[in-house]
């Protein structure tokens, strides 16, 4: 009688072992493949459900939408041709919101073509932000930016804090509007009193040396435009 509780007890310990987890999915486990402008972004969830991947090229960043029920982590592999963070050349570290929180997160692989993150998350959680200082936009052609090189040297003043915000602003605003400067065309909201980013100075600056291209300036005052710090 002993040996038969035993080996029913042992059957029932195989069977909630093996087999429970094959007949009740885990609903809360997502992986699969995103294109963004036909160019393949990799993730893999636990704990959640992936919603959206997108691209936002104005503000260089990677937003993605979910559905979590636990804590969790969420690996994303990024193709640098979609977004990177680099500064001089090298690798930089990404700036990554969770619900609007900075988040540390762990780079677990870095390749020529790509970058993986691991980025922990909390049950409730909705929106991951993964900023970086290039972004693709597919908006934005060579041909639609026109900047005089003397402007170089006005961008590198404002980044090393010789000119006051306001006036940059109003200087750009004006070359723009007198189309001495050629941008490609933004919404404009209305005006904004919000301090202008910290990033959109950097990245004034290092496109003052010569470490960022045209396009990557231009993103920045596009998000002015957009966000009514810059009319035109």
């Amino acid at each position: 009688m002993m040996n038969s509780v035993k080996s029913l007890f042992l059957f029932s310990l195989i069977f909630v072992v093996f087999f429970i987890p094959l007949i009740i999915p885990n609903s809360f486990a997502d992986s699969g493949v995103v294109a963004i402008e036909s160019i393949d972004v990799i993730y893999n969830i636990e704990h959640g459900n992936i919603e959206s991947i997108f691209l936002d090229p104005d503000f260089f960043e990677l937003i993605i939408t979910m559905n979590t029920q636990d804590d969790g982590t969420i690996e994303i592999t990024i193709p640098r041709e979609i977004l990177d963070a680099t500064f001089e050349s090298t690798d930089d570290m990404f700036f990554v919101l969770v619900d609007g929180f900075e988040t540390d997160y762990v780079e677990s692989k870095s390749t020529s073509t790509s970058r993986t993150l691991m980025i922990p998350f909390f049950n409730g959680d909705s929106i991951v932000e993964i900023i970086g200082t290039y972004a693709l936009n597919p908006f934005v052609s060579d041909t639609e930016i026109v900047i005089p090189n003397w402007i170089k040297n006005n961008a590198g003043w404002w980044a090393d804090g010789l000119i006051e915000d306001a006036d940059f602003v109003l200087g750009i605003q004006y070359l723009i509007n007198e189309e001495i400067m050629t941008i490609p065309q933004t919404q404009s909201e209305q005006s904004s009193q919000q301090p202008i980013p910290n990033w959109i100075k950097n990245n004034a600056g290092w496109w003052a040396d010569g470490l960022i291209e045209d396009a990557e300036f231009v993103s920045g005052l596009q998000y002015l435009i957009t966000n009514g710090i810059i009319h035109v």
